[in-house]
């Protein structure tokens, strides 16, 4: 039985522009084989039995041939495989993708070929270079820079294509003085612009702009590295005001996520969403309380009736109080005609999700202010209420003070607790820390006293370059009290929220990173 070879434009870097195409036909591969420039995030659509072979190759380093690329795709289409090989941009351009469909139909395996998007489109939007402008360009074309072997490098094909509107060249780096003086005498005047895009479409991307008469000498003061694509036109001139990847904000910004590890993709999605490098440390972890009893009294409390008011204080607390409920095959109808409050928006949208719309949101998202929601609740008479705080183990005593000296009765319970970072995770840390960070975010009270922990002295004094921010007041003060500066509050308590806090501070004057 013969298998099937899938050749997959992966794009130029950000995994976001893999096509739908391509992900099908990597999750569906037995094999998948994949080149320098693919981002690990595209790797994850491969189903778990797959195997993964990295046969990437980057300018003359050494690597796996392409004659031995040819044939791993040979031997594991003969033996019934599915196959997904993985190339950076569109597998058809300056790809070598037409050479491996090629021996592939010589030797009688099926393939498809997958469109992607290539390198040309995606890194110069992604650097606010449009190829056509009406003002500025209406032919485009794209050349390499680098030949076949036995061809002599001056067959590049610049000359023929230097009348182009927008010229861009692919693996030009190396050559880029040279192939900028043989656009010259090609006739191409010196002044036109010129720009070199390098990693595009990457958090790590960087643009040097210039004329065709001096970017050489612009790459070189910037020390840029391949991977990077050379592009001349007038269109380059339209940057400035089509910036938007790599300009002020987040892009570039190494960014600490110390959550637990449960909770931190979807802040790390929303990181590389805007062209950050987060680096994922779980500074807690959330385990089960030591005295499950008092959770498992709580429910039977519930159940009877005896509480009039069930408070949470964390989107944590919501998921370990139902997660003991179902334990016992029970659900959101346990709370009966209990009112509910939670301290804030996202406690809000982790009880909705289990059917619960809280009846009361303090405008102050502070556990304290729990206390005057639930006093709200009550016509401002606290007295003979019966309410069910549950929290974590460690947790302030402000809370259930105030509702006591107003005249409630609190069960306060544990429906869960913190424990800090493993060893791994505290050398991971402190290495990072060294190598340097533009920001932390704090997203809560024991993230802020962890980090003091486990870096101690390395810690002070802070880095100014560092951004500390906190989610909310709350752990801005627990920060505070630990020793640390905070240099950004969230105005909205939430991951969001805390993220366009970051992003506002980065807009307002802070230059970008190198």
């Amino acid at each position: 039985m013969r298998g099937f070879v899938s050749l997959v434009g992966a794009g130029p870097g950000d995994p976001g522009l893999l096509t739908l195409r391509g992900r099908s036909a990597i999750a569906r591969a037995d094999t998948v084989l994949y080149d320098a420039l693919i981002h690990p995030a595209i790797l994850r659509h491969a189903p778990p039995h797959a195997e993964h072979l990295f046969v990437g190759k980057r300018g003359d380093e050494s690597s796996t041939s392409q004659d031995e690329i040819n044939h791993m795709l040979l031997l594991r289409a003969s033996q019934g495989r599915r196959v997904a090989r993985l190339k950076g941009g569109d597998a058809l351009v300056f790809g070598r993708g037409a050479e491996e469909a090629e021996f592939l139909a010589a030797h009688g395996i099926a393939f498809e070929v997958v469109p992607g998007v290539s390198a040309a489109l995606g890194a110069t939007a992604y650097a606010g270079i449009p190829l056509t402008h009406r003002d500025h360009a209406s032919s485009v074309a794209l050349v390499t820079s680098r030949e076949g072997p036995g061809k002599p490098a001056d067959a590049s094909g610049l000359r023929a294509v230097a009348a182009a509107d927008t010229i861009v060249i692919f693996m030009g780096l190396r050559r880029l003085a040279a192939d900028m003086a043989s656009l010259v005498a090609s006739g191409r005047d010196p002044s036109t612009p010129a720009a070199v895009i390098a990693a595009g479409t990457h958090p790590e991307q960087r643009v040097v702009v210039g004329t065709i008469a001096d970017i050489a000498e612009g790459v070189a003061a910037a020390a840029i590295r391949s991977p990077a694509l050379v592009v001349v036109g007038d269109v380059v001139g339209v940057r400035e005001r089509l910036r938007w990847w790599d300009g002020a904000g987040l892009h570039g910004r190494r960014v600490l996520v110390a959550r637990a590890a449960d909770q931190s993709s979807a802040t790390v999605e929303a990181l590389v969403a805007e062209g950050a490098i987060p680096h994922e440390v779980p500074l807690i972890r959330f385990v089960g309380p030591t005295r499950p009893e008092d959770v498992a009294a709580a429910i039977d409390g519930l159940c009877a009736g005896a509480f009039d008011v069930v408070a949470f204080t964390s989107a944590n607390g919501v998921a370990w109080t139902f997660d003991a409920l179902r334990a016992r095959g029970l659900d959101a109808r346990s709370l009966g005609r209990c009112a509910v409050v939670a301290v804030g928006p996202e406690t809000e949208r982790a009880l909705q999700a289990r059917g619960v719309w809280p009846d009361r949101v303090p405008r102050d998202h502070r556990g304290v202010a729990v206390a005057d929601a639930i006093s709200e609740l009550r016509g401002g008479d606290l007295r003979g209420c019966r309410v069910l705080l549950a929290r974590a183990e460690v947790a302030g005593v402000e809370l259930p003070q105030r509702l006591r000296d107003g005249g409630a009765t609190v069960s306060d319970v544990a429906v869960y607790r913190t424990e800090g970072p493993t060893g791994e995770d505290r050398a991971r840390l402190r290495a990072l820390w060294r190598d340097g960070l533009d920001a932390v975010l704090l997203t809560s009270g024991s993230v802020a006293r962890h980090l003091v922990e486990v870096l101690g002295d390395a810690l002070r004094p802070i880095d100014p370059g560092v951004v500390l921010a906190a989610i909310g007041p709350s752990t801005a003060d627990d920060a505070r009290a630990a020793g640390l500066p905070v240099h950004v509050e969230a105005a909205e308590h939430t991951v969001d929220g805390l993220l366009a806090a970051l992003r506002d501070h980065y807009r307002q004057g802070v230059t970008a990173p190198p």
